[in-house]
This record gives C-alpha cells, sequence and structure tokens, in this order.
C-alpha cells in the first residue's frame, strides 16, 4: 500500500519537497493508514506534519474515545495535533439541511481555519477508491452530468486552500490489511454501517446486489468509466474555459454577455455557467444542476431585469444583455396574509410580490426549479375552487402539501431541506392556499386535486413574480 500512495503522489505532482501538510485524521482505518504513510514519507519529502481532528459531538462517548485515540497517535509519532469540537446536529437543526451534509460543511471550515493558521500548503484527506465509487453511484442517482460522474478529484480547492486525496488508487481493504500486518490500531465508528445514512446504504446493500446480480467486477468498472469521464470532462472545461473569456465583458469575467451565450449550444452554456459560479467563489460541491438551471433559466426566458438565487446569499441578476452575480438581501420578510384577486392583479410590496390571476384555458408548465423561485406559474382547477377565495402568504412550520404525482402529504419544512434552502430564505416563499389547504408553491408543484386534468378545458392561470 505504501508503494501504492507514494505512486499516486508521484504520477498527480500531489506533494514537493518542503510541504507543510495538515492530515484531516477522524480515527477510522483509511486515515490512520494515511497518516502512517506520510509519516514515513515525511525524512525523504522533508515534509512538515500536523494532524487535526474534528468531534463532530455525534456519537457522544464513542465521538470522545475518537478524539483520545488521534490526540494519542498524533503524540506516539511526534506531529503536531489541533483539535476541536463542534454541535454538528445542533448546526445540521439550524441550517435545515441533512446531518452529513452539516457535518462535511463543519469540517471542512474546520480543516481550513486550522490549515490557515499553521500555514499549511495543502489539506490531506484519507479518500479511497471505495469513496470513489460510492460517490459515483451516488452522483449518477441524483442525475448528475460528466462533472458529477468524473467522481472526486485528486486536488481541489476549497476556501482558497488544496485539498488532495493521496489514497484514491488504494481500497478501504487495503488500507486495513496495512494496518493489521504492522500491528496497528484505529477506531472503529458504528455510524458507517447505520442504514439511515445513504451512502452506507450504497456501500452495503447497492454495490454488493450489483456485484452479485450484474458484474462481480462492477466496482473497476465503475472506477474506469470514472476515469475516461474524467478525462473527457477535464478536455471540455478547457474548451469551455477559453468561451467563458470570449462571453466576458470585462477581464476578470464577472459580467457575461447574455447574446454570447444564446449563441452557444446548451450543453457548452452549462459548463460555461458552472466555470463562471466556480470562478466567482461557489464551491464545486454546491454547483448543482438546479443551481446552473436557474441561472441558465435568466439567459433564455427573462426579459429587461430578473434575477434568481442561487445559494443562500448569492443570485444571478440578468439586466437587459448582462448577466452578474449580487449578495442576496438577508432581510427577513414580515409575516404577510393577502387575498388573491381573481380576476386581476395583487401586489404586496412589503413581501415584494406581484400576482396575477386570470381565467383561460389549458394547462401553464410549472417554472421554477424549487420552492420560491420566481417568475412561477401554475393552473389550478376552476371546479376545485368553486368561487371559494384564495390566499398568498408566509409559511408555517405546520403547513402540508399533497404534492401533484406524489401519494400522501409532505411538510413544506421537508420541502425546503430537501431542496436546500436556507432558513433565512424560507419566509421569501409565497404559499397559496383555498379553504384552508395548500393548493400551489411556487417553483414547487400544484396540490394534489387542485390540478387541471382536461388540458383543453377552462382553468385558472396563476402567475408570481418579484417586484
Amino acid at each position: 500500500m505504501l508503494r501504492a500512495v507514494q505512486q499516486t503522489i508521484e504520477s498527480k505532482q500531489l506533494l514537493k519537497k518542503g510541504d507543510h501538510i495538515l492530515l484531516a485524521v477522524s480515527g477510522g482505518a483509511d486515515s490512520v493508514s494515511l497518516t502512517y504513510v506520510l509519516h514515513y514519507l515525511r525524512k525523504r519529502l522533508r515534509l512538515s506534519l500536523t494532524i487535526a481532528h474534528l468531534n463532530h459531538r455525534i456519537r457522544g462517548k464513542d465521538a470522545d474515545a475518537d478524539e483520545r485515540f488521534v490526540r494519542e497517535l498524533a503524540w506516539r509519532l511526534g506531529i503536531p495535533f489541533v483539535g476541536a469540537s463542534i454541535d454538528v446536529p445542533a448546526k445540521a437543526k439550524d441550517k435545515g439541511i441533512s446531518l452529513e451534509m452539516a457535518a462535511r460543511e463543519a469540517r471542512y471550515d474546520f480543516m481550513a481555519r486550522v490549515a490557515s493558521d499553521v500555514a499549511a500548503h495543502s489539506i490531506a484527506t484519507a479518500h479511497t477508491a471505495d469513496d470513489q465509487v460510492e460517490t459515483v453511484v451516488l452522483k449518477l442517482a441524483r442525475g448528475a452530468g460528466p462533472q458529477g460522474l468524473a467522481g472526486i478529484p485528486y486536488e481541489s480547492q476549497y476556501a482558497g486552500l488544496r485539498v488532495i486525496r493521496p489514497m484514491l488508487d488504494v481500497t478501504h481493504e487495503r488500507a486495513v490489511r496495512f494496518l493489521e500486518s504492522h500491528g496497528l490500531k484505529w477506531r472503529e465508528d458504528p455510524s458507517n454501517r447505520d442504514m439511515a445514512f445513504l451512502r452506507n446504504r450504497v456501500r452495503h446493500e447497492i454495490l454488493p446486489l450489483l456485484e452479485k446480480r450484474l458484474n462481480r467486477r462492477i466496482r473497476e468498472a465503475i472506477l474506469r468509466t470514472r476515469e475516461v469521464v474524467r478525462e473527457e470532462n477535464d478536455w471540455m472545461n478547457g474548451y469551455a474555459s477559453r468561451l467563458v473569456r470570449r462571453c466576458a465583458l470585462d477581464k476578470k469575467c464577472r459580467t457575461l454577455d447574455v447574446k454570447a451565450l444564446k449563441a452557444q449550444p446548451l450543453a457548452l452554456r452549462r459548463r460555461i455557467l458552472r466555470l463562471w459560479l466556480s470562478r466567482a467563489g461557489v464551491e464545486g460541491e454546491h454547483i448543482d444542476f438546479d443551481m446552473i438551471a436557474r441561472a441558465e433559466q435568466l439567459i433564455t426566458l427573462a426579459r429587461g431585469t430578473r434575477s434568481v438565487p442561487l445559494t443562500g446569499r448569492l443570485e444571478a441578476v440578468r439586466r437587459y444583455n448582462e448577466l452578474s452575480l449580487r449578495k442576496r438581501s438577508m432581510k427577513k420578510i414580515a409575516p404577510f396574509c393577502s387575498e388573491v384577486v381573481v380576476p386581476g392583479e395583487t401586489v404586496i410590496p412589503d413581501a415584494g410580490l406581484r400576482i396575477v390571476a386570470k381565467y383561460d384555458a389549458g394547462v401553464l408548465r410549472q417554472s421554477g426549479t424549487r420552492a420560491g423561485d420566481l417568475p412561477a406559474k401554475a393552473s389550478i382547477d376552476i371546479k376545485a375552487v368553486n368561487g371559494a377565495p384564495i390566499y398568498v402568504r408566509t409559511w408555517s412550520k405546520g403547513d402540508r402539501i399533497k404534492p401533484y404525482g406524489f401519494s400522501g402529504t409532505r411538510k413544506l419544512q421537508d420541502v425546503f431541506t430537501d431542496q436546500k434552502i436556507p432558513r433565512d430564505r424560507r419566509s421569501g416563499v409565497p404559499v397559496f392556499e383555498c379553504r384552508g389547504e395548500v393548493l400551489w408553491v411556487p417553483g414547487y408543484r400544484v396540490a394534489r386535486g387542485w390540478e387541471v386534468r382536461d388540458a383543453s378545458g377552462p382553468s385558472l392561470h396563476l402567475y408570481a413574480c418579484r417586484l
């Protein structure tokens, strides 16, 4: 294993003599193996090492024991240690995100702070070939394009710092054998077998099933496919990078020419937008298909001046022929509830909303890619309304919707969490209701029972946009 990791370091040029490396060590077999490997290479490459460990406070006493183990490992090897603790469950609840996402954010934010404090050149993580395979499967299941299917890179950037992954060509099994053969200890995390986590289901259920029923060497096949996709993706990114400069209206590529973007094929336009967002400082992990679709919507649909949210603090703005980015106003919208004029126009200045309702025929295609994305439109069954008043209001925690196309009901709070809508932005998501029932959330779905069944029959068309 030592030779395999060393070969990866040399072939991918991950380290150079004199580097100061911050090791992210959880105490598991993978990170402990990486620690011993880099400790062995330390003299040869004149490396300076620092070990960092974050206690996520998820597993109580077990998490505390992990921290003690890593601290003692650092002491035995004579490597400086930096530790910290953060309440990840509280962070996940406060931000309305999954426990996995909150843990990842906390971990990388911590590593970035420590790397800056100790003046490290790079952060080294112990992602293995198994992590690579699982990531590709997860990305495929989520409908990722070439960027996602290229998997985990050997090298990336986070908060301006270099992150390297020297063990991507080594399996977890090989790391365990390495430790066992040298009589070295590590910590087992019971949560790695908790099927509540999606990655664990891929690891312990999906991949073994594919090996048994489809291809016993499925992992090798996935890694081979991932490498082909990565190489082609790198070439396409190089080509798109030149096009970003051609579409730019300024030297720093902060503003793009909408007409120049429109002239590009859709596939290239999406790639240009991805690179543009990346250069603007949006982390690669946060740039997903939905975000690109929202920005692309401004190019193809918008007229005049319009904007769409991209992240909790960033939005894309189209001003006639210019596309740029700006920070979003974080002002919380005060609770409101207004009756919708039917037919007619309803303006709610404090909420920055304009609603248009009119009787028409047919079905409007739902616009928007996630709850709260405006402008948006929907068709409502006139018979279901039957003259009852329709209200538009802010959401409340008890709100539920019966999404058309799905069975049962869903809490809007869960919808917001799944769609990664930050808590401080949820007050701006308008909710339409009739007879005390949610009938439409713009950018999301019409509720079951309120949909128009006759594609050519009479319906109530609702339009929602920002002032």
